[in-house]
């Protein structure tokens, strides 16, 4: 029997991603085809709860594009999903209503809970982890995931809303920041942090952290100087505190015009990398994690993952 052709699409706050795959009965898959892009679509969202029409136009464009490139591979099936923006959003059924009539499929907005059950599935199937007890980080552009688990599945999960477009809205105004700027983001992450340590407790110790999405990922293609993108190259990579230290000092010192010719770095990601980098600071400390293991496999990954299981 030939295999199902499928699209699974992740609507985050800042990032809009495609995967495309080949699906066979025996749950194994053939990628196709992994495509981003920079919506913002979430912009202006934790100060006004609204999705603004210009992040809904630059969402509905990219969404085409992708649409229209899963007609022309064949795609039988395509399962979208929406995470933190469209939870925040009080026009959020508005604006799915209008997409859904625009491109002729649903998004479905999961909740922080569901979103962590695909990181961690994609994480434990896209990483040679088995035997540990593993700490997936999921920052996003508004909200961040903190999921524990091993083997055995998840046994602790928590979604807190600290983001990278959050927190420079929030937060970042002068360019090149300011020092007060930062101090206070410094200040308002470490709050949000200590419910992480209320809820995941001591004797963290043997955890293996685990960064997904875009800042990890972006943090470490700089340190590794990719002038063009490579998922193998970034994949299973390492992170280390340090190097995570020192990009943090290298963004504050930079206007984002200057942040854009940094090789590795998306210049649409310019503006939030500072407080992307700075939020993974603070977890890795806070973890007492020398380094991360990066991985570019999140949410449509899960959903891909959970697809395969049920055919």
């Amino acid at each position: 029997m030939s295999p199902r052709r499928s699209a699974f699409i992740d609507v985050g706050t800042n990032t809009v991603l495609c995967l495309i795959a080949d699906i066979r009965e025996t749950g194994r898959f053939r990628v196709l085809d992994d495509l981003a892009d920079i919506s913002r679509l979430g912009q202006g969202v934790d100060r006004t709860r609204r999705i603004i029409p210009a992040g809904e136009q630059r969402a509905l464009e990219i969404l085409e594009r992708y649409r229209d490139h899963c007609q022309s591979l064949g795609v039988e099936e395509i399962f979208a999903v929406g995470t933190s923006a469209l939870r925040d959003a009080e026009n959020s059924a508005e604006v799915r209503a209008r997409l859904r009539a625009k491109l002729g499929f649903d998004i479905r907005v999961i909740s922080g809970a569901e979103e962590a059950a695909y990181s961690f599935l994609a994480v434990g199937r896209g990483l040679a982890l088995a035997g540990r007890e593993v700490l997936v980080i999921d920052i996003g552009g508004g909200s961040t995931e903190f999921i524990r688990g091993n083997d055995g599945g998840v046994s602790q999960a928590l979604s807190v809303d600290v983001g990278s477009v959050r927190l420079t809205e929030r937060f970042l105004h002068a360019d090149p920041v300011r020092d007060d700027e930062v101090a206070a983001m410094l200040a308002a992450i470490d709050h949000e942090l200590a419910r992480v340590m209320e809820h995941f407790g001591s004797g963290n110790a043997a955890l293996t952290l685990v960064g997904i999405a875009g800042s990890f990922t972006t943090v470490a293609a700089i340190e590794k100087g990719l002038t063009k993108y490579s998922h193998s190259d970034v994949h299973g990579s390492h992170l280390g505190v340090g190097e995570v230290r020192r990009q943090v000092q290298f963004f504050r010192e930079k206007t984002i015009e200057e942040r854009k010719r940094i090789a590795g770095l998306e210049p649409k990601r310019a503006d939030i990398i500072l407080a992307g980098a700075c939020l993974i600071e603070r977890i890795m400390t806070l973890f007492k994690a020398e380094s991360v293991v990066v991985s570019d496999h999140g949410v449509r990954y899960g959903l891909l993952h959970a697809r395969a299981q049920s055919l």
